[in-house]
């Protein structure tokens, strides 16, 4: 309790010293405050610029599949055509043409052949070592 002649509200003021020491205190903890704010904004930084570069490894890694992927497909598809072509070219060597063979024996192709062997032969009679 106050004593005589002494302000109640004076129990409640602070020294110098205790002011100082608060003051320190207080500048410290906003010290520390802006250096964890700092920290925090520098460490989410850090952690997008990471993830975005596992979504560009990621994604350069997907269309490197997918190129792979098409090549082996593009490799498979002329692989059996070049198989195709070669069986087409079997098949007309040891058959006969159907189509070849129904033109020869046509009479505008026959005629044809015998214009064509006559006018040779005329010609080379007619140049032969004889004439």
């Amino acid at each position: 309790m106050a004593e005589a002649g002494t302000h109640p509200e004076r129990e409640f003021e602070i020294g110098s010293d205790e002011a100082w020491r608060f003051n320190v205190k207080r500048l410290c903890e906003e010290f520390l405050q802006e250096s964890l704010t700092d920290i925090r904004q520098r460490r989410s930084y850090v952690e997008k610029v990471l993830s975005d570069a596992q979504q560009h490894d990621n994604t350069r890694e997907t269309i490197a599949d997918q190129a792979l992927q098409n090549a082996v497909e593009t490799a498979n598809m002329v692989s059996k055509q070049a198989v195709r072509h070669s069986d087409i070219a079997i098949d007309r060597q040891w058959n006969v043409d159907e189509v070849a063979q129904l033109v020869a024996k046509s009479a505008i192709f026959m005629d044809a052949i015998a214009a064509a062997v006559a006018a040779r032969i005329s010609r080379d009679v007619g140049t032969g070592p004889g004439t």
